[in-house]
């Protein structure tokens, strides 16, 4: 169980800077009126995925523990809840990037989903754990 919450821990870093280099790139494409490229689309997939399998070890580790008995509140209901959440908004918003004509559009739509997943991701991770870089 500790390697679990270990690794669900550590991805929630690679599931961060993959967010933010994503969030970067679509506000500089926004911004400059770049067009929609492979590097878009593969960003687009590994922030998907990326929060796939954080998501994954997550439900893993809430299953084990039986994270609704005994926990606090935020653990047991509010985190799971919230960061489902965003994964839900991020699949949404790299679909609709992807049926957009514009690469604008498409810029536009990917950054404002991911800054509305990555507020809802940051204030769903449990504040004790934000100077931790694997749980104890």
């Amino acid at each position: 169980m500790q390697i679990l919450l270990g690794l669900h821990s550590l991805w929630r870093w690679v599931v961060l800077i993959v967010v933010v280099v994503a969030l970067i790139r679509g506000i500089v494409g926004w911004a400059r009126g770049g067009p929609w490229t492979r590097t878009d689309r593969t960003l687009g997939l590994l922030t998907t995925s990326a929060i796939d399998i954080q998501v994954v070890l997550g439900l893993l580790l809430y299953g084990v523990t039986r994270a609704w008995q005994g926990q606090t509140t935020f653990i047991a209901y509010i985190h799971p809840l919230i960061m489902i959440v965003a994964l839900a908004i991020v699949h949404i918003v790299n679909v609709r990037a992807k049926r957009l004509d514009s690469p604008v559009a498409r810029h536009r739509t990917f950054t404002i989903g991911l800054i509305i997943a990555l507020l809802l991701i940051t204030a769903a991770i449990p504040p004790m754990s934000w100077t931790r870089i694997w749980a104890n």
